[in-house]
């Protein structure tokens, strides 16, 4: 389950809390047998797989890596509603070169917005100062 950082302000004290980037979800790599998938669906908080009928899709690693990289990286972002649309863009140069995405336009700024298409999810990463060309 990817987890980032962030501080939480109560009425009595600010701490530092470790939160799910995408809340109900937990990221599996297993072997499709019907002993794991057995295994997995007996693990306390676990109701089903995401896919067709209850049986697994894989996420593309490329998804995964890309989630995996902006957050090893401290890279800032934001949660961002899922798009099906828009145009594959690739960052060239910095820490993020090579990251793939769909370039969006929110309130004047450009963000590279990583999506895992399973689930519907996706972040956005603010793509100032970096060189943006099409995937």
């Amino acid at each position: 389950m990817p987890l980032f950082s962030s501080y939480h302000q109560w009425t009595d004290r600010r701490r530092l809390v470790h939160m799910p980037v995408f809340p109900g979800y937990v990221f599996v790599r297993i072997t499709v047998t019907p002993a794991m998938r057995s295994a997995v669906l007996r693990t306390p908080g676990v109701c089903c797989f995401v896919g067709v009928r209850g049986v697994g899709v894989s996420i593309p690693d490329a998804q995964i890596e890309s989630i995996q990289t902006i957050l090893e990286r401290g890279i800032p972002f934001d949660s961002h509603p899922f798009l099906s649309i828009g145009q594959k863009v690739r960052i060239r140069g910095g820490s993020l070169d090579g990251l793939e995405g769909v370039l969006e336009a929110k309130n004047g700024d450009q963000s590279l917005v990583v999506s895992v298409e399973l689930i519907q999810r996706s972040l956005a990463v603010r793509v100032a100062g970096y060189r943006v060309e099409a995937a």
